[in-house]
């Protein structure tokens, strides 16, 4: 719906004889309904619709059936007017660098939506959806409703109501980037505060939709240009249309300009962390689980990288080279996510060398815990562990010395059963010996039966590889325990004992 005023503005290359013209023309031929309706004062100018026929020739469609469209009452024909007043305004007052890219109708503008609790299906329908690009080509979204001062209390409330149940379920969010603000343009300013406070009622002050009032409706080409919107019923400043549109787009703004500086500062810091390897060391320290393959990098260089990482103090030349490495194989160091790829040779390279440097230094940490405490079971797996190629952890590590130290106290006791245990095993070789027959004993000394006695006496320890002998106080203090026969090992305790092989060697000394 257009009149013949409005058309006059949009189109003002076209002289106003030549326009009155055409329209008169497309009226005569039906292709363009027209009427003029009563005003109190004066006369009002033609409004304008096309018809069904008029419409089928322009879209392309079937010709119409079923008769032709009656003539709007004047009602309808005064708020269609005033809506297309308002699209007048915005094509010819808003500022030059100021555009309007989109003004849909009721139509077009309607948007269903689901209730956030009840999952309802719901719609709003606002007279109006415009969408203006200002002057940093930003878009600017709103609904808009136009009340000529006819609206009910009771349609102002439902109005109200569902445009809160559309911003509480955030139904925005599937055809818009941001809430858009919520144009109502009435007849007096008593009527404009009355609907901001009906919908601050019903949104909440937390809501994402900003409602926007004023008192235009009957100065509708000033909309788009006059300080005459309201913000809030309670506040007596007015702002224009643009500042009220940008105001509903600030939060929108804001989370953008946020998430940029923060995808800046984790972009920096993830310079940073592949740069700097004393900054990727503390940042992986505080990661309990580290997404890195053992199996791609290598086992002894994750145990070597992990030894790096828990170790405080500065890093030496081969660590930061392995930590450099590490660094340029994640693909997000933040997350300690490693990148779809193979180290390549010199990553390769700096992870071995630490692996090598590590293991060198276990190596030498075992051999000075050996000389202050001597050979003991713990050492010597700690050492067999690091010529197979492995390494320690650094719990293992700290607790080597303790467990060293103990060894070296078992071994004075070890040292003490095994001086008994060889005393009592010459007495019993010459016992054997005189049990046996003159012949035998000529052809058997005492030495035949060492072996037979150490196999029967001496057991070895599955845990810790060492020889257990007898211990006949222990065997005094517990039930069914052989005096005779090693029941368990001196220096961890274990009682997994195995019996030990027959020696090639008759008589040697265990």
């Amino acid at each position: 719906m257009l009149t013949q005023t409005q058309l006059a503005s949009i189109n003002p290359e076209v002289p106003a004889r030549t326009l009155r013209y055409r329209c008169a023309r497309l009226a005569r031929h039906g292709l363009a309904g027209r009427s003029r309706p009563h005003r109190e004062r004066g006369s009002a100018p033609h409004h304008l619709w096309p018809t069904r026929r008029g419409e089928a020739i322009v879209t392309g469609s079937p010709p119409p059936r079923g008769g032709e469209r009656r003539e709007p009452n004047p009602l309808f024909l005064a708020h269609a007017a005033g809506l297309s007043e308002i699209y007048v305004a915005l094509e010819t007052t808003l500022p030059s660098e100021v555009t309007l890219r989109r003004f849909e109708r009721e139509a077009d503008a309607r948007e269903p939506f689901s209730t956030w609790i009840k999952r309802e299906k719901r719609a709003i329908a606002p007279d109006a959806f415009i969408e203006i690009a200002d002057a940093d080509g930003r878009s600017l979204l709103a609904f808009v409703e136009l009340d000529m001062g006819t609206m009910s209390h009771r349609r102002l409330k439902q109005k109200a109501a569902g445009y809160a149940e559309y911003a509480k379920a955030e139904a925005w969010r599937e055809r818009h980037r941001f809430c858009p603000a919520l144009l109502f343009l009435t007849t007096t300013e008593k009527r404009a505060r009355s609907f901001l406070a009906a919908m601050r009622r019903e949104l909440g002050r937390n809501a994402l939709l900003l409602t926007c009032a004023c008192d235009l409706a009957r100065r509708l080409r000033s909309c788009a240009t006059e300080a005459r919107w309201l913000l809030n019923e309670e506040d007596e400043r007015a702002v224009d249309l643009l500042a009220a549109l940008r105001e509903a787009r600030r939060p929108f703004d804001e989370e953008l300009a946020r998430t940029k500086a923060e995808r800046q500062r984790e972009e920096a810091e993830r310079e940073r962390l592949r740069s700097d390897p004393e900054a990727l060391r503390s940042h992986l320290r505080s990661w309990r689980q580290r997404d890195w393959d053992s199996e791609r990098l290598g086992r002894p260089a994750a145990a070597a990288l992990a030894i790096t990482l828990e170790r405080d103090g500065t890093l030496d030349g081969i660590e930061r080279e392995a930590l450099s490495a590490l660094g340029a194989m994640f693909a997000d160091p933040l997350r300690v996510q490693l990148a779809e790829r193979e180290p390549n040779a010199e990553e390769r390279h700096a992870f071995h060398s630490l692996a090598e440097h590590h293991r060198a230094e276990q190596l030498d940490r075992v051999d000075d815990l050996a000389k202050r405490f001597g050979e003991g079971p713990a050492l010597g797996r700690a050492g067999q562990r690091l010529y197979d190629g492995k390494l320690l952890g650094d719990y293992e590590l700290s607790g080597l010395p303790i467990e060293a130290e103990r060894d070296s106290d078992s071994r004075a006791e070890q040292e003490r059963l095994r001086e008994r245990y060889l005393a009592w095993r010459e007495k019993e070789a010459r016992r054997l010996a005189k049990a046996q027959g003159i012949a035998a004993r000529l052809r058997n000394g005492p030495e035949a039966f060492l072996d037979r006695i150490d196999c029967r006496a001496l057991r070895l320890c599955r845990g810790c590889a060492e020889i257990a002998y007898p211990d006949p106080e222990w065997a005094s203090r517990e039930r069914g325990v052989r005096y005779d026969v090693a029941a368990r090992c001196h220096y961890c305790g274990g009682r997994a004992l195995a019996e030990i092989e027959p020696g090639t060697d008759e008589g040697s000394e265990p």
